[in-house]
C-alpha cells in the first residue's frame, strides 16, 4: 500500500494550525504519524511535524543523543540544512536529550527582530505526556477562559521561555509533542503561570 505523506502533513497542518489559534487546544497526531515508517531516533509525531516544517529554505537543530544520525536522515528527506542552534529556524529538542538541554536550546533560540519578529525560532520539545491538568495556567490571545494544563518535562522551562519572550513581539514559538502523539501548542502571545 502506498502511503500519502502530503495528505498526512496537511491534514496535521491544520490540526497544528487550530493548536496555535487556540493555545491550550489537544490534537492527536497518531492517525497522521501511524503511517511513516522512517528509520529516525524520535516520535513519529516529531517526524510528521519535520516533515511539514523543513525543506531547502530553511534551517534547523537537533538537541539529543542521537542527533547526527537524525540530521543526516532529515537532510536527506527534507533539504533542510543543518545549523548552530543560534541560528536554526526550527529547533527539535528530542527525548534522548541531556539534563538541562531544553533550557539551553530556549535561550540561545534566536529571536527575529521589531521588524522582522516573525524570523525567532520554533522549538519543537518531545515530552513524555501533555495532558489537562492544573499544573500550568495559560492565559492570553485565543484563550477565552485561563486553560490549565500539565507539560511532563523540565519544570524551569516556564521560566526560561518567559525571559525569552518578555520583549513582545519578540519571541519564540513552543510546540510539545508527547509519546501517545498528543500536540500542544504555546505561542510567543501566550502567558504561562504555574499553579502555587
Amino acid at each position: 500500500m502506498k502511503v500519502d505523506y502530503v495528505h498526512s502533513v496537511q491534514t496535521a497542518y491544520r490540526k497544528l494550525l487550530d493548536c496555535l489559534a487556540k493555545p491550550g487546544t489537544m490534537h492527536s497526531l497518531r492517525p497522521e504519524s501511524a503511517a511513516l515508517d522512517l528509520p529516525v531516533a524520535c516520535y513519529k509525531s516529531t517526524m510528521m511535524l519535520m516533515m511539514m516544517f523543513l525543506d531547502p529554505e530553511v534551517s534547523f537543530h537537533i538537541i539529543g543523543r542521537r542527533k547526527e544520525d537524525a540530521e543526516r536522515y532529515v537532510t536527506q528527506l527534507c533539504g533542510a540544512r543543518v545549523s548552530p542552534l543560534g541560528e536554526a529556524d526550527f529547533v527539535f529538542v528530542l527525548k534522548d536529550r541531556d539534563q538541562g538541554a531544553l533550557i539551553e536550546a530556549i535561550q540561545a533560540s534566536k529571536l527575529g527582530d521589531l521588524v522582522a519578529p516573525h524570523l525567532s525560532a520554533t522549538v519543537i520539545v518531545e515530552v513524555e505526556k501533555n495532558t489537562a491538568h492544573d499544573e500550568l495556567l495559560l492565559s492570553g490571545p485565543g484563550i477565552q477562559w485561563v486553560s490549565p494544563t500539565s507539560i511532563i518535562t523540565d519544570a524551569e522551562f516556564v521560566d526560561s521561555r518567559a525571559a525569552k519572550n518578555v520583549e513582545y513581539p519578540l519571541g519564540i514559538e513552543m510546540l510539545f509533542v508527547d509519546e501517545d502523539h498528543r500536540l500542544f501548542a504555546i505561542p510567543r502571545t501566550t502567558t504561562i503561570s504555574k499553579v502555587r
